[in-house]
Parts: C-alpha cells; structure tokens; sequence
C-alpha cells in the first residue's frame, strides 16, 4: 500500500511534489507517484482543522495507506528550538475547542459538555518512529497567536513548543480511524507579538521537504 503524505498547503510540500516520478493527479488535492521506489500520494489538506478533518476523512475512507506523515511549518513557543529546525510533534490538543467564562477559557469537559477525550485533551500518538527529530508538544488553534497576552495564556494553560493550525485535527482523524500516523513540522516563526520580518517560511519549507527526501521516507518504509 502506498504511504499518505499531508500537507496544509502545496507550498509546504512543493519540492517533494517536485521531485515524485510518475506524477498524477487523482483529486484536485490529491496526487500519486513514487519516491526512493516508495509509492506515495500526497494530500492536500487545506489550513485549518476543518478542511484538514474533512479531506483526510474522505480520503482514509475511500482509500487504504499503510501509514500517514504530516508534513508544513510551525510556530515555536520556546528559544531552545531554532527556526528552521524539523521537529517531530508527538502530542496535540484543539487549545481553543470550548468557551470563553468571563474571561477563563475552559474546555468542552470543564464546561460540562459533551466530549470524547480527544476532544479535551492532548492526543498523543502511540506509534513508534525511527527518526531523530526531537519529540514536542504541540497546540492547535484557528486563530494564530500574535499578541502578547494570548501567547502567556496559551503558556501557562498547554506549556507547548509548537503551535499549527491544523495538526490535532490529522491527530484526531487517525486515531479514530486507526492508522499509524506520525507529524514533522519546519519552524519558520517564533510564536510572538506578530512581526513578519522574523519569519523565515521558504527556509523552513526548504529544509523540512530535504529531511523529508532523505530520511523520514526512508525510515518510515524500511
């Protein structure tokens, strides 16, 4: 069976794209080749959770993997990470799934609704992978972190290292659809009062699609 690659956006996987032989389009988001001999097909997800649940849905049930690699860029919470440095996501929750109580956010479990616990807490993953990309905590939030405040409050509730858009949501699917998973991501930004000079996003694509290339698929079809 072939391995799914996911990626938020053709940019963010462009020079794998480029580099697949025998390259078809099956869905205007979905394409097929081979790389290092590997059959792949790499979906385009879209940004956000909500795109990312229903493309991947659709695609697991109407396709068999053997596995699924998420693949994009990231925001950083911590100056240990350096940007552009590729690392592999382990744990994810939905940071903003629930409700604003006066001013304290509390989650759907907090707040007396109905949740699964992946809804309310951190998804982890259970499968074990060969790369030596350092495991962190990320977050997952449809509104990007750029003032001061958010960031402290987002801090002290989830302490996380990373923050996407998307990666709770690829989490989220795979787990309950039951396929080993595993999620690297390039950081081009430090998560910080929004100052766009700082980021460094070709860069970051550039060095997680040559990592891709020259490790992560060879370790995950061996």
């Amino acid at each position: 069976m072939p391995l799914l690659l996911v990626s938020p956006t053709e940019s963010e996987s462009a020079p794998t794209l480029q580099k697949m032989t025998g390259l078809k389009t099956i869905s205007p988001y979905l394409y097929s080749g081979a790389l290092n001999g590997q059959s792949i097909e790499l979906l385009i997800s879209g940004i956000g959770s909500v795109a990312t649940t229903f493309r991947l849905t659709q695609t697991l049930m109407q396709r068999s993997y053997s596995r699924a690699i998420s693949i994009g860029i990231a925001g950083s919470f911590s100056e240990a990470i350096d940007i552009c440095e590729v690392v592999q996501i382990t744990e994810d929750c939905f940071a903003d799934l629930g409700i604003d109580d006066n001013g304290e956010f509390r989650n759907l479990r907090e707040a007396g609704l109905t949740c699964d616990d992946f809804d309310c807490d951190f998804i982890t993953n259970p499968f074990p992978t060969l790369s030596p990309h350092r495991k962190l905590r990320g977050i997952t939030v449809q509104t990007t972190s750029g003032s001061k405040n958010r960031i402290d409050e987002l801090k002290l509730r989830f302490n996380p290292d990373v923050e996407t858009m998307e990666n709770a949501a690829f989490f989220y699917v795979c787990r309950k659809i039951q396929i080993p998973f595993a999620s690297f991501r390039a950081i081009s930004n430090k998560v910080e009062p929004r100052n766009r000079k700082n980021w460094r996003i070709t860069e970051a694509i550039e060095h997680l699609n040559d990592c891709l290339l020259n490790t992560l698929i060879l370790n995950w079809t061996n």
